[in-house]
C-alpha cells in the first residue's frame, strides 16, 4: 500500500494526518514521509487519547486500509464526527461503512475490496472527486453521522431475533 502514497501526495490536493505507533517499519516509513513532504503530511507517532478527537474534528475523511480488522471502531467514531471513511472491505469495516453510490444517492464511505496499492487509490480519487461537490460530500457526512451504532440499536436486534427464535421453538412444541 506504501506505493501508491507519493502518486497520492503528488498528484492530488490532499494532506495526511498520521497518528498513532507500531512496527518499527510503518513508523520509519511515516516519519520520512514526512520530511519529503512538508506542510502536506503530519505525524503524531505515539499513543494519543486526546489526539484522534481532534484529527477527527478537522479531517474531511480517514484511510483504514487495514489486511483484517476483526471489529473496527475507528471508523465509527470518524462517521460520528463527520470524517468519511475511506476503507478495505474486511470484518468490522465492511460491515459498517456503506459504499457511496452516486446514482442512488447512498452511501457513508468509500469501500474496495482487493488489499492492493491500485484498489486504494481508486477509492481515494473517488472519495477526493466527490469532495470537490459540497453538497455531495455533506450528503455522504449526514448519512455517516446519522448511522446507529449504539448498544441500545444492538440490544432491540437482539431481543427481535431471540423474539423470533422463541415464536420457532413454540410452534415446533405445539406440532409434537
Amino acid at each position: 500500500m506504501f506505493q501508491a502514497t507519493d502518486v497520492i501526495l503528488k498528484e492530488l490536493d490532499v494532506e495526511f494526518a498520521i497518528l498513532g505507533s507500531g512496527d518499527g517499519k510503518y513508523m520509519g516509513f511515516f516519519q520520512d514521509l514526512e520530511k519529503r513532504y512538508p506542510g502536506k503530511v503530519g505525524t503524531h507517532l505515539s499513543f494519543d487519547t486526546v489526539m484522534p478527537h481532534l484529527i477527527h474534528g478537522g479531517a474531511d475523511s480517514i484511510l483504514i486500509p487495514s489486511k483484517f480488522e476483526p471489529a473496527g471502531l475507528l471508523q465509527l467514531e470518524a462517521m460520528r464526527y463527520g470524517d468519511v471513511p475511506i476503507v478495505r472491505a474486511t470484518g468490522g469495516l465492511a460491515d459498517t461503512v456503506e459504499d457511496h453510490d452516486a446514482e442512488g444517492n447512498t452511501g457513508t464511505g468509500f469501500v474496495f475490496k482487493n488489499f492492493d496499492p491500485q484498489a486504494m487509490m481508486v477509492a481515494i480519487v473517488r472519495a477526493h472527486e466527490n469532495f470537490r461537490h459540497k453538497n455531495i460530500w455533506r450528503a455522504i457526512q449526514k448519512r455517516a453521522m446519522s448511522r446507529d451504532f449504539s448498544w441500545d440499536k444492538s440490544a432491540q436486534e437482539y431481543a427481535h431475533l431471540f423474539n423470533l427464535a422463541a415464536g420457532f421453538r413454540k410452534r415446533e412444541i405445539e406440532k409434537e
